[in-house]
């Protein structure tokens, strides 16, 4: 993604894992049916099958990475031709663009090409490019930091915005990402990346509040690492209880805005 979409939450999906988890345990996995694709949950609403709708479904996607709910880039194999007719059945116009084609309706843009689809909601948001730009989020540090403290094996991931304006002192980067174990079961995990040993130690104890006996994340472990810029942790495991499916923080906030400074 665009570096300047740093600022503003970022969810990544892999749709693939995502699907496999849904069709084995739809009790506990059933949140993650939209997969990070609006065009998945706007057909389903609609009534109409995805590919008819859209000219791709679920099935063509590898990755879904979400800017806030203004923009999205889906990385996979797409059918270009389709995805044109399709909507231009739905009343969109087209034209040819570098590396791709660009589709309107209003304010609701797509651009696509073999492997790349991008979609803008709003007149005022950017259209995610179809090549890899210059300067992305994925070459910013604290980025970097956070997806290793993550882990390589996440399935669903949100980051809560590099923003000063919106964090508490101290902080530079938060996100939460999800991973499943090999029995089935998943485990969310929270890093918090800090400027100081002081901003790590505010951050622990602000969430080792939520760790109390017979609250919703009693027993989770709240860690600091070492460093100049410690990486504060929090895991727990997922389950069908209110508030402990996977992505439900994006939903109840809970734990994010603990993070954040008060408007």
């Amino acid at each position: 993604m665009p570096q300047e979409a740093a600022g503003g939450y970022l969810t990544y999906w892999n749709v693939q894992e995502s699907r496999e988890l849904v069709d084995k345990n739809k009790e506990l996995y059933g949140v993650l049916d939209g997969f990070g694709i609006a065009e998945v949950l706007q057909a389903r609403n609609e009534g109409d099958p995805t590919r008819a709708a859209h000219g791709f479904d679920e099935r063509d996607v590898d990755t879904a990475i979400q800017i806030s709910t203004q923009a999205a880039r889906l990385i996979g194999r797409f059918d270009v031709s389709a995805i044109t007719a399709a909507l231009r059945k739905r009343g969109w116009t087209d034209q040819k663009i570098d590396g791709g084609t660009q589709l309107r309706d209003g304010a609701v843009q797509v651009a696509a090409s073999a492997t790349v689809r991008s979609s803008s909601f709003e007149q005022s948001s950017s259209l995610p490019p179809l090549s890899p730009p210059e300067h992305s989020v994925a070459d910013d540090p604290a980025y970097k930091a956070v997806v290793r403290c993550l882990g390589e094996d996440t399935y669903r991931a949100t980051f809560y915005g590099k923003s000063p304006e919106t964090s508490l002192p101290g902080l530079t980067l938060f996100a939460i990402g999800a991973y499943a174990q090999p029995d089935g079961s998943s485990r969310e995990r929270l890093c918090v990346l800090t400027e100081s040993t002081k901003g790590a130690q505010a951050a622990a104890d602000v969430l080792r509040t939520k760790t109390a006996k017979g609250s919703r994340f009693a027993g989770a472990a709240v860690e600091i690492d070492n460093g100049k810029t410690p990486m504060v942790t929090m895991e727990w495991a997922n389950s069908t209880a209110s508030g402990l499916r996977p992505g439900a923080q994006d939903q109840t906030g809970e734990l994010p805005h603990l993070l954040m400074s008060p408007r």
